[in-house]
């Protein structure tokens, strides 16, 4: 996660000094939110890793990899630093696009049950659900390098689908087990949930 850290703070800098003004613009507003992302994922990882249980502990080692490039920094930085559980989370991010996002997670994926009882949708299915929502956006503006980015983002995606449904026909999955409904779809634009067949 460093070194994504520091990838995403150098390439930030590039695009702002580099592009032209559309192109940085497009590719500034990817890399915030994928800034925002990791954010969000360091920190709900740091609340289920038990060697950071004091809370002094658990704000030095999340500064290590928390970005400073970001729509949630540096107003939410100090809310975010004193998260301690997903309630307290939630809270750190209230009016903001990524509240919304977190509503849809379920108990043991970290959200609330009362919200999202029977989705089974965990955190890092509402990031990638979200992030393919983000990058097929990056194609509606001007010819841009951000719709070379988010393409490449999003045959990411595509590989990763094609490498899970791999998986699951090799270990011979039963298709009535959640892992089949896992399928987040590339280049859909208005996609608000996981595909279920």
């Amino acid at each position: 996660m460093r070194v994504k850290k520091i990838w995403l703070h150098e390439f930030y800098d590039w695009c702002e000094v580099s592009l032209n003004e559309t192109s940085a613009e497009v590719m500034k507003d990817l890399l915030k939110f994928e800034a925002d992302m990791m954010t969000i994922q360091i920190i709900a990882n740091s609340l289920s890793f038990r060697d950071l249980s004091d809370a002094k502990g658990r704000e030095v080692e999340r500064k290590k990899y928390i970005s400073r490039v970001g729509y949630l920094y540096p107003e939410r930085d100090e809310l975010l630093s004193k998260v301690n559980d997903f309630k307290a989370m939630m809270i750190a991010l209230e009016a903001t696009p990524y509240e919304e996002m977190l509503r849809k997670v379920n108990q043991d994926g970290m959200g609330d049950k009362n919200e999202a009882e029977n989705s089974g949708v965990s955190i890092d299915d509402v990031m990638l659900i979200e992030s393919s929502r983000r990058m097929s956006l990056a194609f509606e503006d001007s010819f841009s390098y951000g719709a070379f980015y988010a393409y490449l983002r999003l045959k990411e995606q595509e590989i990763k689908n094609i490498t899970w449904l791999a998986e699951l026909m090799s270990m011979s999955v039963s298709k009535d087990l959640p892992g089949w409904n896992k399928f987040v779809p590339p280049f859909k634009y208005h996609s608000d949930e996981i595909v279920k067949e």
